[in-house]
């Protein structure tokens, strides 16, 4: 019985309550200890769950609770308070007195009390800001904030308070309007609070805040007990964003605090921050703007709508502004020049009018966003096989596909033009680099204690500019616009083409003779060094047919140089001008004449040359001897004048000209001649026998070339000794008049030596009697200074003697006959020692001793023989 007594016992301690529930009656009082209750079988532990609102029963361990506290700087926010605003007594038994059912109050500390049945609390600790934190507060009650005690406990708490769209200037302690802010009591509220109101305390106002019954502060959201906010810090170059709730931007540029209004929130950047670095430009560098709405700077006004371009040349620095909408693209706001390097291009659209214009480097071009796109310009598949034979990459990056390979045409690789610097109409982006935000970095400067690199770049502008051809050393290209231009290339250069531009196309004969039906077409006309190779059947006087290959040498020249692509196949033009006029030269020949003097026959048709012009000594003119050529001059004009055409100033040049495309025909050469088998061994046999006879000839010739060569021989050797015997007397006789002129020379360079002794030796004792005359002097001199010297030595020794004479005469003459009568026997001694001091000087000089002349002076007075009885004999 004892042990379910003690269970049905409620003991509590200091500063612990429990709530007991009578089931009969339904009413909860609230025990509060120190206290002991025990507990009847109609009462029942309970507690009150804050999330449901309802009381539910509980063991003695979850029913007992603690008093809510709440230490200095702290404050405690109380649901539910009482009417006359008391709480429980301790150590008794509550009963649950009239609550105000949804109010709440906040309760500064030091304070700890329990709580009535239905209340909730909540200890907060007091608010500590420093100057870049604030809180973000919302007014619950305004009538309580009107209320004389609030506006205390407001005022002890340090409150100042800024309003929507209100910057509060006020120190704390100071009275300000629109502040809850005073120093005496009867001062109350100039403005009205209206619930649901948002506050903003800021840590430059406010360092500690405890909110007033009526003010709660909200906390951070997604952070459970968290109120203090950060404010942002913004440094030099930077810059933040806040957004209100009808969407307006203010943009705050740094060094600044910046505390948000209590309908603005950050806006925040990619990486998760509030700070925005400002943008960097250049002269080479710009960004896109959209004005929405209308404002004036520096005089001028903007207008919503207008769009600008804004450059390092007009700010260095650009911060963003809420009149201004950055155009990005795909996330890229800053557009960079574009580096053209020197001969090379890009094409640029004009977005207003659809001219596309070249811009040609070197240049760092930078593009106005607003009028003008960089484009592209994509080839055919025909004008890629033309322009850049066998680039399979040009192919595939402008078709699509690989490039099919056609059977049977032989592609001319050594037209092969590298790459294909491409555009299409397709925007270009490479050059339009956007700006990164960057990440603020705590502390000052971070060095390494490497070495870093510096910054490269690689530019890759393969297929990004204009299309350029390079033209080669000896060939051109015909450049045709769509607006009827035309204008001719020749190499060596890198020709950059026009937007509008294209090559004009030439179809080539490829086969022997010349035909139509294989052709190569191509852009590229070799102008300088070119071959054509034909092939030609004529027959002789005699009706024999021959078979010629034949190769032209030809040039076009450049004085005519709008004239090259006028004739579209001009080596089959070539072959259907020449093979007439061969087949009518042949005619006049016999076969064995032709064959003999093909090479002749044909140079003379081919170069149109006349009989003066054709000696049997004279060179053709090869690729190799272009000199030669040029100083060759042309025949008369013949065959309408073909013959004949002005080069290089006033030189000629020899050969068959064709002024439809300035075509020169300047050498030919025969490969090959074929003839019938039968022909060709009748002219073989008739051949041996003409050189049997010319070797024959060419033997009795030789022997008596050499029988004069060797007669020759014979006189030249006689010549020859005859001239070495000549020589050898010749030099005999120059050599013995060398041998004489020598010694005569010798003989007057000995004569000339002799003379020069003498007269050194001459000049040599003069100085030697001057030397001595010069010594004897100074000897002279010496004696004479030391005569001076011992002279001027004894002077001085009688001056000396003459002065201690008349001392000493004045001494004497001072001792008086009354001096000696007047002294006093004790002081003679005395007397005669002064005396005797004073007589000094006087007996070294006579060589005496100092008694004997002091008797000597003394003798005949008083004093006479003083010194012998006093002792001083010996002085």
């Amino acid at each position: 019985m004892s042990e379910m007594q003690r269970e049905r016992d409620l003991v509590l301690n200091p500063n612990e309550y429990a709530y007991v529930l009578d089931k009969t009656k339904g009413l909860i009082s609230c025990v509060v200890g120190s206290y002991k209750m025990s507990l009847s079988t109609s009462d029942s532990l309970v507690v009150f769950n804050e999330k449901t609102k309802r009381f539910e029963e509980a063991s003695f361990s979850d029913a007992i609770t603690v008093f809510v506290s709440a230490p200095e700087n702290w404050y405690i926010t109380l649901k539910n308070p009482t009417k006359d605003d008391r709480h429980p007594m301790p150590g008794t038994s509550n009963p649950l007195p009239e609550l105000k059912i949804g109010k709440k109050v906040n309760i500064r500390g030091n304070v700890s009390f329990a709580l009535y049945p239905g209340q909730m609390a909540k200890a907060i600790q007091g608010h500590r800001l420093h100057s870049n934190q604030y809180l973000l507060a919302r007014v619950y009650d305004a009538d309580a904030l009107e209320k004389k005690e609030s506006i205390t406990n407001n005022i002890a708490a340090g409150t100042i308070i800024s309003e929507v769209g209100q910057e509060n200037t006020a120190a704390p302690g100071t009275s300000a309007k629109n502040n809850v802010v005073g120093t005496k009591e009867t001062e109350v509220f100039e403005k009205k609070y209206t619930i649901g109101q948002l506050l903003v305390i800021k840590g430059t106002e406010v360092p500690f805040y405890i909110p007033p019954t009526g003010i709660e502060v909200i906390p951070i959201d997604g952070e459970k007990d968290q109120y203090i906010r950060d404010a942002v810090t913004l440094e030099k170059l930077e810059y933040c964003i806040l957004k209100d709730e009808q969407g307006n931007k203010k943009y705050i540029h740094g060094a600044a605090v910046v505390f948000p209004q209590p309908d603005e929130t950050f806006v925040k950047n990619p990486k998760g921050g509030y700070k925005f670095k400002a943008i960097e430009l250049s002269d080479i560098s710009g960004i896109y703007v959209k004005v929405i709405a209308d404002y004036k700077e520096n005089g001028k006004q903007y207008r919503a709508g207008d769009e600008l371009f804004i450059t390092g040349k007009d700010q260095m620095i650009y911060y963003p502004r809420e009149e201004h909408a950055i155009i990005d693209y795909n996330g890229r706001v800053v557009h960079h020049a574009i580096a053209i390097p020197v001969g090379e291009g890009r094409y640029v659209l004009d977005r207003k009018t659809g001219n596309i214009k070249m811009v040609k480097g070197a240049a760092m071009y930078l593009p106005d966003p607003r009028y003008e796109v960089i484009v592209k310009r994509k080839l055919t598949a025909e004008q890629c096989n033309l322009w850049y034979p066998d680039n399979q990459e040009v192919y595939e990056y402008n078709v699509g596909a690989s490039m099919p390979v056609a059977a049977g045409v032989s592609r001319q690789k050594e037209l092969l033009r590298g790459v294909c610097p491409t555009s299409s109409m397709d925007v270009l982006y490479n050059g339009f680099l956007g700006q990164e935000n960057a990440v603020v970095e705590e502390g000052g400067f971070s060095r390494s204690n490497t070495y870093s690199k510096p910054r490269t770049i690689t530019l890759d502008n393969k297929y990004d500019g204009v299309v350029s051809i390079d033209v080669w050393t000896g060939y051109a290209i015909n450049v045709i616009s769509k607006n009827g231009g035309r204008k001719v290339i020749a190499g060596a250069q890198t020709y950059l083409m026009e937007y509008d531009e294209t090559l004009e196309a030439l179809e080539l004969s490829t086969d022997s003779p010349k035909e139509t039906d294989h052709t190569l077409k191509t852009v590229y006309l070799r102008v300088n060094n070119n071959k054509v190779a034909d092939r030609i059947t004529v027959e002789t006087k005699d009706f024999v047919s021959v078979l010629l290959e034949i190769s032209y040498c030809v040039d076009f020249l450049p004085e005519y140089k709008e004239r090259w692509f006028n004739v579209e196949n001009y080596i089959k033009y070539i072959t259907d001008q020449q093979h007439p006029l061969l087949k009518r030269e042949a005619k006049l020949h016999t076969i064995e004449d032709f064959c003999e003097n093909v090479t002749d026959i044909v140079r003379k048709v081919a170069l149109n040359l006349t009989d003066s012009e054709m000696p049997s000594d004279q060179p053709s003119v090869g690729l190799n001897d272009q000199n030669s050529a040029d100083n060759l001059s042309f025949s008369k004009p013949r065959n309408n004048g073909l013959n004949t055409q002005k080069y290089s100033g006033e030189k000629t040049r020899k050969g068959r000209f064709f002024p439809e495309n300035g075509m020169l025909i300047y050498d030919v050469e025969v490969i090959n001649v074929c003839v019938d088998d039968r022909v060709e061994e009748m002219l073989f046999a008739h051949q041996q026998e003409l050189v049997k006879k010319s070797l024959e000839l060419s033997n009795a010739g030789r022997e008596a070339e050499v029988a004069a060569r060797l007669a020759q021989v014979d006189k030249t050797k006689a010549d020859i000794e005859y001239g070495m015997k000549a020589y050898r007397l010749e030099l005999e006789n120059k050599l013995a008049k060398e041998i004489f002129a020598q010694q005569e020379e010798l003989k007057r360079l000995e004569e000339e030596a002799e003379q020069a002794a003498w007269t050194a030796k001459q000049r040599l004792q003069e100085l030697l009697d001057f030397v001595q005359k010069s010594e004897l002097d100074r000897q002279k001199e010496q004696t004479q200074m030391e005569l001076d010297r011992r002279r001027e030595s004894d002077s001085l020794d009688i001056a000396k003697q003459t002065a201690y004479t008349d001392a000493v005469r004045k001494v004497v003459e001072a001792v008086s006959k009354d001096l000696a009568a007047s002294m006093l026997s004790a002081a003679n001694a005395s007397l005669m020692s002064d005396v005797a001091e004073a007589m000094g000087p006087y007996a070294i000089a006579n060589g005496e001793s100092v008694a004997e002349v002091t008797n000597t002076l003394l003798r005949g007075t008083s004093l006479e023989g003083l010194l012998e009885k006093l002792g001083v004999n010996h002085l």
